[in-house]
């Protein structure tokens, strides 16, 4: 009973299907439609798939479409337990077809369409291997794409095109993936995908829109060499036959449903080109693959492309790159004028430049472009085009080295030469051109500023006398003459002499044939000038005179000019009175601010130098010196007279006039005290002052030198020196302890200088400065600097540090001294005792040494330290309230902590005593036995005593 009513409800819900499907059949169907159009994502391009039944159904009347209703039962029966798989599998397509259905309609519910995604999961899990399944991948496909999850729409298409490769649907669905994966930018996998659509053929609806695609993705992934091929073949295809290279008509054949696609081929392989290097590309390509019909068309393709993008010098490329491809064509004029459009429209002057050159060079007269072409004679238009460039080109590269900087001399050599070279090409190819002679000009203005001066004079030459009429014939003349006298200037040795007189040659013939030539005057000045040069003084002397007897009217300038040759032939003569007679008179007529005043000035001050040096070398030193000396007066500012007055003061030295050496010499310094002689000046004026007996002079010199960081350490270190001894000399403690100092902490002396300039030091700051601790700083740096000299020390080095470290037991002896005893006692001691200590250490050091003057002077000083010690103890003050006999104990007590102070210095005058056994007698000793004879009156005061202790001392 039960089966039977499950079987009822699936029929009438099946009935109820199949009429709501027939229905939605009737719609009209979404297809691929124009999947070329922006992808074919604007549109909905699902196909409606109808699920067909797995059951004989006898069909009812037809009952009025009710899609949820439908729905309903079909959701009851997958409720349903025990139903047959097939009728469960069946019941699972149409309800979940029905939700996609019904939201593709228009009626969309998100989580109906997610209802139907996992229904139709769930129909693949329990019936993976079904038949069907394609068009439920196809439909799970649809519904995943609803609710906006593209990848898992993109996963089941890819799934039916690998599970069903051969199903209606794969077509449709592949290239709905591949549409999917491109508007999301997975270029790769699109291209995957178009790829399998084109594999499943041509017949297929698909195949020319995933062609098209196809060669897209390739292209979004920059791998143009491989996009090439593609959209080159849809022209292959789309492009009517023959020669093809007219943008503008290149698609008039094709038809109307494909030029779309036609063109937007010709551009995506243009940018593909473009992209690949352009020209180059496009040879490379040609050379590999072969070269289409249509290859003119995709060279003037691609440049206009690179055109638009304000790509000049890339799209100037492409136009070389058929050019050089087809350098025989009839075309390559016009692709290299387009390179010359191109360049120019971008603003690239230079690059201009270069395409007129190899316009005008290619396609010049006579050159192998015509005879390839089978043509001796240029067309018209293009000899036009020559003639015009090849004018721009030359007068560019004139323009161009003049305005290149002086400095660049090699820069602007080649830039005039390579106009000269355009302006004589000019000259060949069009010897009857109306501005022949204005071409010729130009031609010998480059050569001369190219450095071609021979050539130039003979070109400027063949301008003046060759060119009847020319009005600039003078000019060239003129030219020529200046181009003479520059390869005059320019050759060396014989060669320059033969050139000179060239010089003068052209500059007289010029004055002869130009007589009212505005640069008659300065043409013969130049080769008066000339002539001097070629040591041709008499003869330089009679042109400059001529010059100046003329008549004719002279600037300033060109009799000044006139004027110092005379006075130049003087000197060369070597008549130097003549010669400064002369230059006086060229003085007199030149302005004060003329700039070569100072020439003038500096070659009178040679006259007058070389009189001094003839008297020097004849021995008439004083002579010498007074003409050195006037080479001051008559030529103050000369550069000559900084010698001048070192030569007086080197006379006057050797005369050994020490007045006059300093003065000459101090005077030197005041002038130029920068100047590279000042290092000289002061080592000779130091001496001069040393000569004359004047240390404090020399002294001060001598510190100059020291402290010149240019000289020499050794130098500096012996004027350093000389400089502190002289102060000495002169008795200027302060200065000389300066001089000491620097000496010591600017320079590494020897140990003697060391030590002698501390002993020099410490002196001075004890009997001038009165600087008790600057005393006593350097005897101690004498102890140490001799302590530290190791191999170095000697005697002198030794008995000096006896000596310091004697003074310095003293002062420490004074200071114990000045400490009395006072109450508390225990304090007051203790600063006693350390003083005490301190000064027995010195003079125990001292005594050390072993020099008996030294030794026998710090023993006394040593018994004297324990002698005033134990005084000390004895002089202490009492406590204040001892009285009676408390304070005579006292009084004891001290007497018995001094006593062993007492007969320790009775045992230092003793020992002092004891070296008279060495032969030893001096003051020290006598000292020492006075105050025996205080300290032990009962041992040494009787004289009968003494004598006898004296002789068991001998």
């Amino acid at each position: 009973m039960r089966v039977s009513r499950l079987s009822r409800l699936l029929l009438a819900v099946l009935t109820l299907s199949v009429a709501g499907v027939a229905t939605a059949a009737r719609d009209d169907a979404s297809t691929v439609g124009s999947v070329a159009e922006d992808n074919g994502l604007k549109q909905n391009g699902w196909a409606i798939v109808k699920t067909p039944s797995i059951l004989r159904i006898e069909m009812s009347d037809a009952v009025p479409t009710d899609i949820p209703a439908a729905i309903t039962h079909y959701d009851r029966i997958l409720e349903l337990p025990n139903v047959d798989p097939e009728l469960r599998a069946e019941a699972m397509r149409r309800t979940a077809y029905l939700r996609v259905q019904r939201a593709d309609g228009g009626e969309f519910d998100a989580r109906e369409v997610r209802r139907a995604i996992a229904i139709y999961n769930q129909l693949l899990k329990e019936s993976p291997n079904d038949p069907g399944n394609d068009r439920t991948l196809y439909q799970l496909a649809r519904a995943y794409q609803l609710v906006n999850e593209t990848d898992n729409s993109i996963a089941q298409l890819q799934d039916l095109g690998r599970r069903y490769p051969h199903s209606a649907m794969t077509g449709d669905g592949v290239f709905r993936v591949a549409e999917l994966l491109y508007s999301r930018e997975r270029y790769a996998e699109a291209e995957s995908n178009y790829r399998t659509v084109l594999n499943l053929g041509s017949d297929t609806p698909y195949f020319q829109p995933a062609e098209y695609k196809y060669g897209w993705a390739i292209y979004q992934q920059g791998h143009y060499p491989q996009a090439l091929p593609v959209f080159l073949g849809i022209l292959d295809r789309e492009l009517p036959q023959g020669d093809i290279a007219d943008p503008a008509h290149a698609f008039d054949g094709v038809s109307r449903r494909r030029v779309e696609v036609a063109q937007d081929s010709l551009r995506v392989a243009s940018l593909s080109f473009a992209a690949l290097g352009g020209g180059p590309a496009l040879n490379d390509y040609f050379a590999k693959s072969g070269e289409p019909r249509y290859s003119t068309l995709l060279y003037n393709s691609v440049g206009n492309r690179l055109l638009e993008k304000q790509r000049y010098t890339d799209a100037a490329g492409v136009y070389t790159a058929f050019v050089e491809r087809h350098p025989g064509s009839e075309r390559a004029p016009d692709f290299q004028a387009q390179v010359i459009a191109a360049y120019k429209q971008g603003g690239f002057n230079d690059l201009v430049l270069q395409a007129k050159e190899t316009y005008a060079t290619r396609y010049a007269p006579g050159s192998p472009y015509w005879s390839s072409a089978g043509s001796s004679a240029p067309r018209p238009e293009i000899l036009a085009q020559v003639r015009t460039h090849m004018d721009d080109i030359a007068h560019h590269y004139q323009a161009f080295a003049q305005s290149t900087p002086i400095s660049d001399a090699a820069k602007r050599r080649e830039r005039f030469l390579t106009a000269a070279n355009w302006y004589q090409r000019t000259l060949e190819l069009f010897p009857n051109d109306p501005k022949a002679a204005d071409l010729n000009l130009l031609y010998a203005d480059a050569l001369y500023d190219g450095g071609q001066t021979q050539l130039a004079a003979q070109q400027y030459a063949n301008t003046a006398y060759n060119r009847p009429g020319f009005a600039k014939a003078p000019e060239a003349a003129y030219a020529s003459v200046q181009a003479y006298q520059r390869l005059a200037t320019e050759t060396q040795g014989a060669g320059h002499d033969a050139a000179l007189r060239e010089s003068v040659n052209s500059s007289l013939k010029l004055a002869d044939t130009f007589a009212s030539h505005p640069q008659w005057s300065t043409t013969l000045t130049r080769a008066s000038q000339d002539l001097y040069a070629l040591n041709d003084h008499e003869q330089a002397i009679t042109v400059a005179n001529r010059v100046l007897g003329s008549g004719q009217p002279l600037s300033n300038e060109l009799r000044r000019q006139n004027l110092a040759v005379v006075a130049d032939a003087q000197f060369a003569k070597k008549q130097y009175p003549e010669a400064e007679a002369a230059y006086v008179e060229l003085l007199k007529v030149m302005p004060a601010d003329a700039p070569e005043r100072s020439i003038a000035v500096d070659q009178l001050a040679a006259s007058v130098y070389k009189q001094a040096e003839k008297a020097r070398d004849a021995g008439d030193l004083n002579t010498a010196a007074a003409s050195f000396l006037r080479v001051g007066k008559v030529a103050p500012q000369s550069a000559i007279r900084v010698n001048a007055d070192y030569d007086a003061a080197s006379a006057y030295y050797e005369l050994k006039n020490w007045p006059a050496t300093e003065a000459t010499l101090e005077d030197f310094r005041s002038r130029y005290p920068q100047h590279a002689l000042a290092a000289d000046v002061d080592k000779r004026l130091a001496s001069a002052y040393e000569k004359d007996s004047k240390p404090h002079q020399a002294a001060d010199v001598y510190t100059r030198v020291a402290r010149r960081p240019s000289e020499t350490v050794d130098t500096r270190r012996e004027a350093a020196w000389a400089a502190a001894t002289l102060y000495d000399t002169s008795k200027q403690p302060a200065m000389s302890s300066q001089a000491y100092e620097f000496y010591l902490t600017t320079f590494t002396p020897s140990l003697d200088r060391g030590m002698q300039a501390r002993r020099r030091l410490a002196d001075i700051a004890r009997d001038d400065l009165h600087d008790t601790a600057r005393y006593e700083r350097y005897l101690s740096e004498i102890v140490v600097a001799d302590r530290n000299a190791g191999s170095a020390r000697n005697d002198a080095s030794k008995l000096m540090a006896a000596q310091a470290n004697l003074e310095i037991g003293r002062g420490q002896a004074q200071t114990a001294r000045q400490l009395a005893l006072s109450q508390p006692l225990e304090k007051s001691l203790a600063a006693r005792k350390s003083a005490t200590d301190a000064a027995v250490a010195s003079l125990s050091s001292a005594a050390g040494y072993g020099y008996a003057d030294v030794t026998t002077a710090a023993t006394y000083e040593l018994g004297t330290v324990y002698r005033d010690f134990g005084k000390a103890i004895l002089d202490s003050a009492r406590p204040a309230n001892l009285k009676g006999e408390p304070l005579e104990q006292y009084k004891l007590l001290l007497e018995e902590q001094a006593n062993p102070f007492e007969e320790k210095a009775i045992e230092t005058y003793e020992a002092n005593l004891g070296r008279m056994k060495q032969g030893l007698w001096n003051d020290w000793i006598h000292r020492s036995a006075n105050a025996l004879v205080e300290l032990a009156p009962a041992k040494y005061g009787k004289h009968d005593q003494r004598e006898t202790i004296y002789d068991s001392l001998l």
